[in-house]
């Protein structure tokens, strides 16, 4: 079953285009890369998928449902959630708050239940917070819950974005540059941690500059150029790829 799809999509911003006719599959369960050079489009492309931006020509559907119009909310709750290249925690909350706010999106509680302090209200903070702890403990940063985020190590940090995306319950989650920043040792845990994401019944999409991650955690991996998708394929096909060499390593002499 496809949990994405994308048919023709262009993004133009002025006399700028971003994306250019872009058609793309992610199947149910997959480890999906995006690859390329800066300035490639794939920022673009997560940011179309969650209505940051929206797109000018194509279509894009998530479980077979088009997202043209929705809100970020709204995709949401259809079950897509993301982290981003820069870190946008809320530094001065504590790790556990920062894992509870992903959770909002399934909430029914509403503002007079909170004035009110509803059982319901009650109800739904308490099964937040129990599987805020949980989420924690998932990625490998339990003990931390008190701590401000901002106190944290950059891993750590990475990893409790994670938690909090996480927590929307997604059935795809989008990793922009999941690796950026760690340390060797970092990425290999990254690497599990996303296998176990995956194995758990969520579709991974992710983009990613680590070529050796990339090639060692997806199943299927997609190249950007200049807005284009230039490959499509399995590793060691695009590792193998003319196009995918020239962008990457300029044109022969």
């Amino acid at each position: 079953m496809k949990v994405l799809e994308l048919v023709g999509v262009g993004k133009r911003f002025g006399a700028l285009t971003a994306l250019s006719n872009v058609t793309l599959d992610v199947e149910e369960g997959a480890i999906f890369g995006i690859i390329g050079p800066n300035g490639a489009g794939k920022s673009t492309l997560f940011n179309l998928l969650t209505a940051i931006y929206r797109w000018d020509e194509g279509s894009i559907s998530i479980g077979g449902l088009s997202i043209a119009g929705l809100s970020t909310q709204r995709i949401a709750r259809l079950g897509v959630s993301r982290t981003f290249q820069n870190l946008r925690l809320f530094g001065n909350a504590s790790a556990l708050a920062n894992v509870m706010v992903g959770e909002h999106v399934l909430l029914e509680a509403n503002v007079l239940d909170s004035l009110l302090n509803t059982g319901r209200e009650r109800r739904e903070r308490t099964e937040a917070e129990k599987r805020a702890r949980e989420l924690l403990r998932f990625v490998g940063v339990s003990g931390v819950e008190e701590q401000f985020a901002r106190n944290l190590s950059y891993g750590t940090q990475r990893r409790l974005e994670i938690a909090r995306a996480l927590a929307a319950r997604p059935r795809l989650l989008l990793l922009d540059e999941p690796a950026a920043g760690l340390n060797p040792s970092e990425k290999h845990e990254l690497v599990s941690l996303i296998r176990a994401i995956r194995d758990g019944g969520t579709t991974v999409l992710l983009i990613e500059h680590d070529m050796g991650l990339v090639m060692n955690l997806c199943e299927r991996i997609a190249v950007l150029d200049y807005g284009e998708k230039i490959a499509e394929g399995e590793p060691r096909e695009i590792r193998e790829h003319p196009r995918v060499i020239e962008a990457y390593l300029g044109a022969p002499a």
